[in-house]
């Protein structure tokens, strides 16, 4: 079947024909073979029955007139090849006459028939026919007929029979032939022309379309227009390839430039293409992530959960949460930095399932932007709230001590018993008017600070004089209000000579509001204010108090403009609400800050810096500072010199030696480091920078391997910019420069020693 299988068509049809043609023959010629064996039978058994009958009849006039000689003379039945054995009996069933042709043995039995019989057995036939004259029995003649005469005339028919088939299969043939070449020429050139079409792409080849109605014509007709719909259809494709690589480019060109990420994913949320945009914005290339669920590469991992739940809907649905609108979210990238992202999700038919194109846009700054916004616009009206709060108060304030001056200033006017009360008057008069003045004072103060034309004017003041001021006219003001609270004040350094750089008259203000503001919130404790040094360079002023403190969310609240406005709930609190604000900005302005630590119903702790220059006093963290400490005060004190210099120590001697303190020596750093360790009591460390075996710096990077607390001062003949940075960084509290004054020495041990803890 295979070979059929790859003949052409020409050839099937050929063999079809010819194989329908062969059987049809052979079963034409076994049923004419099978038609002419019955009537041959037939034939022969009448026509040698006829031919026994006449033997029958010539015996039986022998028999009858005759003598048995006469029989012999039957050279006919002797002659006749025909048959191969004849027996004649008489009626008493005896054998008289025998013809046996050939030898061949008589195979009837010999059991006499008085009946004509003609039958066939072992492909021979018999013929027995009884001899009757006159119809008296006179015997029979058995008669077989010669094998070769039935086998002649069978082949004679044979022969004549294959003849007969032979010249119709040939007859039939030459139909074939042409009825193949009529059925089999159109079809076998219409697969050459479609083979010459498909291997030249001859789309426009137009058929010749043979004559007739038949289904032949039909497949031309219908072939020639399926070329045409095909030419159209491939002219069609060549302008939408066109297009289409045309579009290609142009979106492998937006692609490229497209400021958001456009990610294409399948059904399950694979990534299967990735834009530049993308890369940028996840830090991942495509081949890294290729293939990678969306999720994985950009949903933060404790969102996942949830953003899968929707994928299942999206999947089950090919719509979710995610695909209805572009919504926003955060998003990560690939060293785990959020950023927030408007994702939009469209879907669409992808191998037969539904995919994805996913477009993110980084907003991170959008949303600051819209933050940024939505502050302002919050602060705008909280503004404009606090602003028409600010003027009601504002009229309220101006109009009261306005009140008491016009009031009791036409009282003093009247004549009459006022007299007795002038003094009282004079007293409210002048007071209102203070109250007044400062009101005006804390308007101008925010206008100028708000239009940056606010000023200050830094220069060296002595501190403690300062504080002491502020203590006795705050003290004063606190026993006119009757409140039973204690005012106290701290200083970090007790010398009345601590000078330090800033603008007197604003550090006063700044102290004054949170003090008065502190008194506004009290009725019982303690206000305490003071300083004390955060950094070598720095100052820390505090107001604390035992009022009734603030509420968390209200701590930012204080320091805007007006903010005491809203937190007003005491009629007694009078005030602007300007101070506080007043107050923060006058401490940026001399270089500080200002903050406050609050806890609701215990009291609130006010505290802002100002910046300290140590060139100013001999002094550091501990508070080292005057011109006035005497040597005498260093007795009980250890002290290390590490000096390498002979002449320097005999100096250092001389020096040590009016303070009674006990004074331990080290010719080197190594030194040094060995006899800090072997005596935890050493209270200060002069260490000098260079000296042989091991330096300064690190001898003291090595003493603070094993002790933290005790003070250690370089001493240096090194003056470049960046050194007092370099002995700090390595351990040291304090330096001071070479060649050392006494006073300057003196007064840095005595600071940092008798401050000591």
């Amino acid at each position: 079947m295979r070979f059929f299988d790859n003949q052409p068509i020409r050839n099937k049809l050929f063999i079809s024909h010819i194989v329908v043609m062969l059987l049809t023959s052979v079963l034409i010629t076994v049923a004419v073979i099978q038609v002419h064996n019955h009537y041959f039978n037939t034939h022969m058994t009448e026509n040698y029955k006829n031919i026994a009958g006449i033997y029958a009849e010539r015996i039986s006039l022998i028999l009858e007139i005759g003598t048995l000689k006469d029989i012999n003379k039957l050279k006919i039945l002797e002659n006749n090849e025909e048959f191969d054995n004849v027996k004649i009996f008489n009626q008493s069933d005896s054998l008289i006459k025998e013809f046996n042709r050939g030898n061949i043995p008589w195979e009837i039995s010999k059991t006499l028939q008085k009946s004509e019989s003609v039958f066939f057995k072992n492909d021979s036939l018999y013929v027995i026919e009884p001899i009757m004259y006159d119809n008296e029995y006179l015997g029979v003649i058995y008669l077989k007929i010669s094998n070769k005469t039935q086998n002649l005339i069978e082949n004679r028919f044979l022969v004549s029979i294959i003849t007969v088939a032979a010249l119709i299969v040939l007859v039939l043939i030459f139909v074939v032939i042409k009825l193949q070449k009529k059925l089999a020429g159109p079809i076998v050139k219409l697969t050459e022309t479609i083979e010459d079409i498909n291997q030249n792409q001859k789309y426009s080849t137009r058929l010749q379309i043979p004559k007739g109605n038949d289904e032949i014509t039909t497949l031309y007709t219908q072939f020639d227009l399926m070329l045409d719909t095909i030419n159209k259809r491939e002219t069609e494709r060549d302008i939408a390839k066109k297009n289409e690589q045309f579009t290609s480019e142009i979106f492998s060109q937006v692609n490229k430039s497209a400021f958001d990420a456009i990610i294409v994913a399948d059904n399950q949320l694979k990534i299967k293409y990735f834009n530049t945009a993308a890369e940028k914005l996840s830090g991942y290339t495509f081949d890294e992530i290729k293939d990678t669920p969306f999720y994985n590469v950009f949903v933060p991992f404790n969102m996942r959960d949830g953003f899968k739940k929707e994928i299942e809907k999206f999947r089950a649905s090919g719509s979710c949460a995610y695909t209805e609108k572009p919504f926003e979210t955060l998003a990560v990238n690939k060293n785990n930095e959020t950023f927030n992202a408007e994702i939009s999700v469209t879907t669409f038919l992808y191998e037969n399932g539904t995919g994805s194109a996913i477009t993110i846009k980084d907003i991170t700054e959008r949303k600051k932007h819209e933050e940024e916004l939505i502050a302002a616009k919050q602060k705008a009206e909280e503004s404009d709230k606090l602003k028409s709060a600010f003027l009601a108060n504002m009229s309220h304030e101006i109009r009261t001590p306005m009140n008491a001056i016009i009031g009791f200033s036409e009282l003093l006017s009247k004549p009459g018993n006022f007299d007795k009360h002038k003094e009282k008057y004079l007293q409210i008069i002048s007071s209102s008017g203070k109250s007044l003045l400062n009101l005006i004072n804390d308007i101008i103060d925010i206008s100028k600070i708000e239009a940056g034309q606010l000023k200050v004017k830094t220069q060296k003041i002595l501190l403690n004089p300062v504080m002491t001021e502020i203590f006795m006219s705050q003290n004063q003001i606190n026993d006119m209000t009757n409140k039973p609270f204690e005012l106290r004040m701290k200083k970090a350094v007790d010398s009345e000579d601590f000078t330090i750089e800033t603008d007197v008259f604003r550090l006063k203000q700044i102290l004054n509001n949170l003090i008065g503001n502190a008194m506004k919130f009290i009725d019982r404790g303690y206000i305490e204010f003071g300083y004390k040094f955060n950094t070598p360079e720095q100052l820390l002023f505090y107001v604390k108090d035992t009022g009734v403190g603030m509420p968390a969310d209200k701590l930012d609240l204080i320091f805007k403009r007006f903010g005491q406005i809203e937190q007003k709930d005491n009629k007694n609190q009078s005030g602007t609400g300007l101070g506080l604000t007043i107050s923060k900005k006058l401490t940026e302005l001399l270089g500080g800050e200002m903050w406050v630590e609050s806890v609701e119903g215990e009291g609130s702790t006010f505290y802002f810096t100002l910046p300290y220059n140590p060139e100013l006093n001999v002094a550091d963290e501990y508070g080292a500072s005057t011109t006035n400490g005497g040597p005498g005060t260093l007795e009980g004190k250890t002290i290390l010199v590490a000096e390498d210099e002979d002449m320097n120590i005999i100096y250092m001697e001389e020096v040590l030696a009016e303070t009674k303190a006990n004074v331990l020596w080290a010719r080197n750093g190594e030194e040094a480091v060995k006899i800090a360790k072997e005596n935890s009591n050493i209270d200060l460390i002069l260490m000098d920078i260079k000296m042989p075996v091991m330096d300064g710096y690190t001898a003291t990077k090595k003493i603070r391997e094993f002790n933290k607390e005790v003070i250690i001062i370089a001493q240096t003949a090194y003056a470049l910019t960046g050194e007092k940075e370099k002995t700090i960084a390595a351990g040291c509290n304090y330096y001071i420069t070479k060649p050392i004054e006494i006073k300057i020495l003196m007064n840095t041990l005595s600071g940092f020693l008798n401050r000591k803890k």
